[in-house]
């Protein structure tokens, strides 16, 4: 249908019938049901940018799944001043994967209501939709490359590349900086 950026803020852990509750173990980016169409969007070439969750207060305070997908594009929450937000779901993923990816603003967030007003919201269904504007228009500015270069150049932009964390991943991208690094190539 011509789709190139998905983003999702749906995340699952547990259901209401508890049998159909996901173990950490299976967060590992291959198993879930979820996390397989992840992964075969992104072959078909879809760069999918999924929000870590908003777990990390909680007892399971780590990313739900589809944030755990090899080829996912997991993103957590900050605040105004790039500190994490103690809510956003952290990694790794049960198989050492690096998760979440890359972090933006979920924290205190401002945005207009469908009733016209101003307010700020967080969660990281706030900071994965800025990532995915961005990461379409960087993809535009640079059509020749693929779903997953254009991820990588997003984690080689970002602020923590060279040290990241399970907190805040390889940290906040700079999309100037990582269009220069697809343009080097």
């Amino acid at each position: 249908a011509g789709t190139d950026v998905i983003n999702t803020s749906l995340g699952y852990s547990t259901f209401t019938d508890s049998a159909q509750d996901h173990t950490y173990t299976e967060m590992n980016g291959n198993t879930t049901r979820i996390v397989k169409d992840v992964n075969i969007a992104a072959g078909k070439g879809m760069l999918v940018v999924v929000s870590a969750g908003n777990s990390g207060n909680n007892e399971w305070h780590y990313i739900t799944t589809p944030g755990d997908a090899d080829s996912a594009l997991t993103v957590g929450a900050v605040d105004n001043l790039e500190v994490y937000a103690s809510f956003s779901s952290v990694g790794p993923a049960s198989d050492g994967a690096m998760k979440p990816n890359v972090t933006a603003m979920g924290k205190g967030t401002t945005y207009v209501g469908t009733d016209g007003n101003v307010y700020t919201g967080n969660g990281t269904s706030f900071s994965a939709p800025l990532i995915t504007g961005l990461a379409a228009c960087l993809w535009q500015a640079n059509p020749q490359y693929t779903n997953m270069e254009i991820l990588a150049a997003i984690e080689q932009s970002s602020s923590q590349y060279l040290n990241p964390d399970y907190e805040k991943g390889y940290g906040i991208p700079d999309f100037g900086l990582a269009d220069q690094i697809l343009n080097i190539k």
